[in-house]
């Protein structure tokens, strides 16, 4: 068998090969997207519960408690005690109540730096979640401008079929196996890497929705508790 029939069968069987590999890289293009949209949709309802839970329930609950605080200096204030005895244990319970409520304030002021704190992390990941994106971007351009250029040197000239010969071809066709082999790998690894992300994405989405019904129920109490404040505030101006 001659050096251009043996290109030729190997070129034939590298068409096949390629075949599936385009079917693998554009089954995983369309797995990536898939991907990408379950992570997009847990990111909002992730900023979805952060928004009820922070600037929703706590803002609810902080009211509940100032408002607890207020009918408590005012049953306080309303007490007549009968002597200084009597007099100095109101006076002790005020300022027991103040603390009482300066440590609740001060254990939260903890809390949420700690969550500033994390979120300020997840910001600068953020970053470069961005720096990453523009990277890929960059690639995009630059991977087009060096196929628009070879493209323009085709049209100029440079492919000259002429002067081909068998040599040059298998070493073509040895590049191109190279070049199979290497994408082939990576298919491999891109899908292991896309099911550990879809099977994460999944529990991601399992326990978001746990968690917006724990911040429903949260809603519930709190507005439970909204109805007792106001009913001893009732107690109290009555």
């Amino acid at each position: 068998m001659t050096q251009v029939e043996i290109n030729k069968e190997v070129i034939a069987r590298n068409r096949k090969r390629i075949f599936n590999i385009d079917a693998d890289v554009m089954l995983n293009k369309s797995l990536v997207y898939q991907s990408r949209a379950m992570v997009e949709e847990n990111r909002l309802m992730i900023l979805s519960n952060y928004s009820a839970a922070f600037m929703g329930n706590r803002q609810l609950a902080n009211h509940n408690t100032e408002e607890i605080f207020e009918n408590r200096r005012a049953i306080l204030a309303n007490a007549e005690p009968a002597d200084d005895v009597q007099s100095n244990y109101i006076q002790a319970q005020i300022n027991k109540a103040s603390l009482d409520y300066l440590t609740h304030r001060s254990e939260l002021n903890s809390a949420v730096l700690e969550v500033s704190e994390i979120m300020a992390d997840i910001n600068a990941q953020l970053i470069a979640v961005n720096k990453k994106i523009m990277e890929a971007n960059q690639s995009i351009v630059e991977f087009n401008s060096e196929q628009i250029t070879i493209n323009s040197e085709l049209l100029d000239g440079a492919l000259k079929p002429s002067e081909a010969n068998s040599g040059d071809n298998a070493v073509i066709i040895a590049s191109n196996q190279d070049a199979m082999k290497d994408i082939e790998q990576n298919v491999k690894t891109n899908r292991t890497k896309m099911e550990g992300l879809m099977a994460t994405s999944e529990e991601n989405s399992s326990n978001l929705m746990k968690n917006k019904l724990e911040i429903s129920k949260r809603r519930a109490s709190i507005m439970a508790n909204r109805e007792v404040i106001s009913k001893n505030k009732s107690r109290i101006t009555g």
